[in-house]
């Protein structure tokens, strides 16, 4: 009968330390190689390491004693406009959970509006949009200012984003444990975070269209519309988006170079809408729960 109380102790007495200790995710990878961000994934290697459900997204997130990096690469058409209007985020939660005090947001450039998109060739809208965001913003980080950030500037935080060779636009940060940590850190104190990788919701107002809106390249209709055309060529994998675009079409191959990529494809919906509805990007979240790696 003794035996059998202090089974039951031992057993409180584990459950108690299980559920008051923190939790601890699987071992990151540790970089072991310079890593740029330049928005130029061959220091990466693609396909990246993981990818969002449905395949519009690839990413990756390793560390090393002083940075962490983070890569996020897609040729999924909508999701490059979404990235490129609405904006992307990358959270830090130090306690490994999905707390969104603490981070980076790219582009904290106003969007472009009306005539100005309708003055550009289709062969050149991506590019045009691109080069008109070159500012992040900042957030809750440690030892250093909130505040806005060139992305020529490399004294802090750097930060990268281009299309590649294959049309598939690379977002690239590096991020230094030093804003984000108080203390050194090594192989026995090493913490479990996460990192997010979020798209923001895209909201098209009326007259913000690009070139082709009835039906093109870019496919934003005011009014309901949606995407009609698609991308041929190029994408990741071989196959590109071709065919009918967003509105049932659906996208073959996925992302090429690296020997591999995201097959399969979806079948778009109700595409963009204007008039100040909104479009929500396939995999609006990802978040990536690892320790990390010394």
């Amino acid at each position: 009968m003794k035996n059998i109380h202090l089974l039951s102790a031992g057993f409180i007495l584990l459950l108690s330390l299980t559920y008051c200790s923190p939790q601890e995710f699987p071992l990151g990878n540790f970089q072991k190689t310079p890593i740029l961000a330049d928005g130029n994934a061959e220091d990466w290697g693609l396909p990246l390491r993981f990818g969002s459900d449905g395949g519009a997204l690839q990413y990756n997130i390793t560390n090393d004693s002083r940075n962490i990096y983070v890569s996020v690469a897609t040729n999924d058409q909508a999701t490059q406009i979404s990235i490129l209007r609405a904006g992307i985020s990358i959270y830090v939660d130090t306690k490994g959970k999905k707390n969104k005090t603490m981070g980076l947001s790219f582009p904290a450039n106003e969007a472009l509006e009306g005539e100005h998109n309708r003055s550009v060739s289709p062969a050149n809208y991506k590019k045009q949009n691109l080069m008109d965001k070159d500012i992040f913003k900042t957030f809750g980080f440690i030892n250093m200012e909130n505040t806005n950030y060139a992305i020529s500037d490399t004294s802090a935080i750097k930060m990268g984003i281009n299309y590649d060779a294959f049309g598939n636009l690379i977002f690239e940060s590096i991020i230094p444990l030093k804003y984000i940590f108080n203390k050194s850190l090594n192989a026995k104190t090493a913490p479990s975070i996460s990192i997010g990788i979020v798209l923001n919701p895209l909201t098209m107002r009326s007259g913000n269209r690009g070139p082709n809106s009835a039906g093109g390249e870019t496919g934003m209709r005011s009014g309901g519309g949606g995407m009609g055309g698609g991308m041929r060529g190029g994408g990741m994998s071989g196959g590109g988006m071709g065919g009918g675009g967003m509105n049932g079409g659906g996208m073959g191959g996925g992302m090429r170079g690296g020997g591999g990529g995201m097959g399969g494809g979806r079948r778009g919906g109700g595409g963009m809408r204007g008039g100040g509805g909104s479009f929500t990007p396939q995999n609006l979240a990802n978040w990536y729960q690892f320790k990390l790696a010394f």
